[in-house]
């Protein structure tokens, strides 16, 4: 019997860099067809030899493997690249080694009188690697018939673009066979075979479970390729199960998620405290937090519309008002981490129309990336026409193809426009309408007022009307009462306190007044100010620097005063111009 050590001693090369390739550890299904493309590519009388292409993950080596079960009369053995290459200093030398593992390879078939099939996975990175490589094996191809040796090569589209499809003559030495990831229903009953092969099929109560699986993946997971990405989901829950006896049910599948990709799947989200937790950020929006927190309950549900993103939003109003706020904790209510799930584009960067191309690889690509998110497209009304007209696409269907015709899927994104348009409806209520909680009342009056100011905006803020139609719901914001900014710096103030105590154990002492200094006078008179951020930007200049320097400078210093030297302006009427300003220094008592 012909074994690894026979090989070993008579054929020395081949046995150093191949390896007898193994059967599938699982039941190869629903490759019937492709499996017929390659049995028909390597009975090719002259070029017989293939080129896989399919995403990682697709299933490229179980092809072979099943191939291999069917055609006894070869021998399969897989090319160890990795191997090859340590093995080399240059590419003249890899190009010797290719040449005398093929010498052996026909060798092999003269003596034994067996075809040889070699796998060459990876293959863009022989290509990569060694041009000499590929100009020594471009003979071996063209002869594999006379030869004896079949050589199967697999890759994926993005690096047979990049690195083989330039050389025309090696393409058309292999033909290339397309493996496409399995279908929903394939997908399904690999799983099942492999929950029967690893005995727990009859611990699976839910008979759903494994549509689940593949629904979430490919919603959750979508760089990634099918089975692979099912396969590992499976896995996962299958090792919680036999270390801790746990349920393979839907708690478990959501924990799996959340531990593998980081996403927080809808059934883990407490419909009951959407709108309580965006209103613990997010102050004196009460209309805006519950017109999202409504919309919410259908994703939360899982009851959107499956064709389309799973919800779009228009946040309208002054700078400053929360629409960023709300923005973020979208994110982090919907999938726990704001910083990885927040995709941001200031739209301001696309201006012009040659940007279209610029815009369209940058938002696929990280969509793509990171598909379950938050999409957030700040001062949409900055954007050019043409980029404006391909996000409707993106709102109508929910996908956009990329530069190289992959399609990209925003069905699992909540996408947020902003817009500082109709500033002058706005700009009335700050002037005399505002109230403290946010309820709307003045804004559901002036409705109308506001969609109709929106999208009759010109010059530099037009708002693209068209888009309107394609949005589920126009959130806008009403501009900060006083009371409320007092609300935000303090929220903020905390914040910065409790940070300098953590990471210095430096006790800071903040006057009430310096709350009045950053709020009242030091405000914005312009109209168009309604919000917190220029107040936010004050806190950051004058007291947080100012604390920052005293700490850099006394460094065991351990508690440090923020108050205010001069009059207040608030307190004083009569004064046209305010001489307080914010001072850092040691406690009195110091």
């Amino acid at each position: 019997m012909f074994t690894e050590t026979t090989l070993n001693e008579r054929y020395r090369t081949l046995a150093e860099f191949s390896t007898a390739l193994l059967p599938a550890e699982r039941e190869i299904i629903g490759r019937d067809y492709e499996i017929a493309q390659l049995m028909a590519a390597m009975s090719r009388p002259e070029l017989c030899n293939a080129l896989l292409l399919a995403p990682p993950g697709s299933g490229k080596t179980a092809l072979v493997q099943a191939a291999m079960l069917q055609d006894i009369n070869r021998s399969y053995r897989e090319v160890d690249l990795a191997r090859m290459i340590a093995r080399v200093d240059n590419a003249d030398e890899m190009a010797g080694q290719i040449k005398s593992l093929f010498d052996e390879a026909e060798r092999y078939c003269a003596e034994e009188e067996r075809e040889l099939v070699l796998f060459i996975d990876e293959f863009h990175q022989l290509v990569q690697l060694s041009r000499a490589a590929v100009e020594a094996l471009k003979p071996v191809l063209a002869a594999s018939g006379a030869r004896g040796i079949r050589v199967i090569a697999a890759t994926t589209n993005d690096e047979f673009d990049e690195y083989i499809k330039p050389n025309q003559p090696l393409v058309e030495r292999l033909q290339r066979i397309i493996v496409n990831p399995p279908d929903r229903a394939t997908t399904v009953a690999i799983m099942k075979g492999m929950a029967a092969r690893y005995d727990v099929a009859d611990q699976f109560y839910d008979d759903h479970i494994f549509e689940l699986i593949h629904e979430y993946t490919e919603r959750y997971v979508p760089a990634a390729s099918q089975p692979r990405k099912s396969i590992l989901v499976l896995d996962a829950m299958v090792g919680w199960y036999k270390f801790q006896a746990r349920p393979l049910d839907r708690q478990l599948l959501a924990d799996v998620l959340m531990e593998s990709v980081g996403v927080n799947v809808a059934f883990r989200i407490d419909a009951a405290k959407i709108k309580a937790d965006l209103d613990t950020k997010v102050f004196s929006q009460d209309w805006a937090t519950s017109t999202v927190a409504r919309r919410l309950q259908l994703c939360v549900a899982d009851l959107q519309d499956k064709t389309k993103p799973a919800s779009s939003f228009l946040f309208a109003g002054s700078t400053g008002v929360g629409k960023s706020e709300l923005t973020k904790q979208l994110a982090q209510l919907m999938f726990g981490d704001a910083r990885e799930h927040l995709i941001r584009f200031d739209m301001s960067e696309y201006a012009r129309d040659e940007s279209l191309d610029l815009f369209r690889k940058e938002l696929t690509s990280r969509v793509w990336h990171v598909g379950h998110a938050v999409l957030l497209l700040d001062e949409i009304e900055k954007a050019s026409p043409l980029v404006t007209r391909m996000l409707l696409q993106v709102l109508d269907d929910g996908r956009l193809s990329d530069a190289n015709g992959r399609q990209v899927s925003f069905l699992n994104t909540y996408i947020v426009l902003t817009t500082n348009a109709g500033s002058e409806i706005f700009k009335t209520i700050a002037q005399y309408n505002v109230d403290d909680t946010g309820s709307g009342a003045e804004l559901k009056d002036k409705m109308k007022e506001i969609r109709r100011s929106i999208t009759s905006t010109q010059g530099e803020n037009r708002f693209p009307p068209e888009l309107l139609g394609r949005l589920d719901a126009i959130v806008p914001f009403q501009p900060l009462s006083r009371d409320t900014q007092r609300t935000i710096v303090t929220s903020k103030l905390r914040a910065f306190v409790q940070e300098v105590l953590t990471k210095h154990n430096t006790k800071v002492l903040i006057h009430p007044d310096v709350i009045e200094y950053l709020v009242e006078d030091k405000s914005d008179t312009d109209s168009d100010a309604g919000g917190a951020r220029a107040a936010i930007a004050r806190l950051t200049d004058e007291v947080a620097t100012g604390v920052a320097e005293f700490i850099n400078k006394h460094p065991r210093q351990r508690s440090v005063s923020v108050y205010i030297d001069g009059v207040l302006k608030s307190a004083e009427k009569t004064l046209l111009k305010s001489d307080a300003r914010v001072m850092v220094a040691l406690p009195p008592s110091s």
